[in-house]
């Protein structure tokens, strides 16, 4: 997790989260939190929540922190926490990250603390504009997309389809795309438990679908951790979260039980 300063500059602000017990992350519960950083944006009379290092925030990148190797294009600056994660990496050589709003490459610059990101801000660049008119003369290895505030959002798809056809990366990942999955396996109507359809093979064939080489396709457990990921988030607001844990469970279990999992409860 990288350091951060408080700093307030137009309509963003860095400030300080508590640490704190019983926090829900992306795949499940954590008993115990750390202090942690977010950036809010002022609307109207208050301030909105865009960015922050929660364990739902970092845990949803995870996949994609991994999959990143050579040349990386990120789409989107937020804090940074993913870029600096992949520029850790020895593995990746060159990474543009595509941000548009001056104001956040402002509070990013000033929050940060440089001295826990060098020496490898030496393979950062930042391409000020928008990302969806980018077009690389170069070969790009791991596009990953993240423009978008909540997970799930209807438009991920078509962004994530407009950036795959300019950049034209050899591998694609993008925020919450574990949703994208679950809802195109549901719409197939498929005989339950619907976790029976959580495959390797289910996942590839949406692959195709899209038409981008996503990542976690080589993962046969990943499929599992999608829909672990959509029941967990789509329970949250309803008080049950334990069919989403369990569906963790399943997913790094060498002998998973049965789980009966309703479509009603996504």
């Amino acid at each position: 997790m990288p350091e951060y300063k408080a700093i307030s500059i137009g309509k963003w602000r860095c400030t300080p989260t508590p640490a704190g017990e019983h926090i829900l992350g992306y795949w499940g519960p954590h008993n115990f939190v750390s202090a942690g950083w977010m950036y809010e944006q002022r609307r109207g009379k208050g301030w909105l929540k865009w960015m922050s290092l929660t364990p739902m925030e970092s845990e949803s990148h995870m996949p994609h922190i991994a999959a990143a190797h050579g040349t990386v294009v990120v789409a989107g600056l937020g804090m940074g926490f993913v870029l600096h994660n992949i520029l850790c990496k020895p593995e990746v050589t060159r990474v543009i990250v595509l941000e548009k709003d001056k104001d956040v490459v402002k509070l990013f610059k000033r929050t940060i603390r440089r001295d826990h990101w060098l020496p490898a801000l030496d393979k950062f660049e930042l391409r000020l504009g928008d990302a969806l008119a980018f077009r690389p003369d170069f070969h790009v290895d791991f596009l990953y997309v993240d423009l978008w505030p909540c997970l799930g959002e209807e438009c991920a798809c078509s962004i994530t389809q407009t950036l795959q056809c300019n950049i034209q990366a050899a591998s694609v990942g993008f925020w919450g795309q574990e949703f994208d999955f679950v809802s195109w396996l549901m719409a197939k109507n498929l005989p339950e438990p619907l976790e029976d359809h959580c495959t390797q093979h289910h996942y590839r064939a949406f692959c195709e679908d899209v038409g981008w080489p996503l990542v976690e396709q080589d993962n046969p457990s990943y499929p599992k951790l999608a829909l672990a990921a959509v029941l967990f988030q789509g329970s949250i607001g309803v008080g049950r979260t334990d069919e989403g844990v369990l569906m963790a469970a399943i997913a790094f279990s060498a002998s998973p039980p049965r789980l009966s999992c309703r479509r009603s409860q996504l």
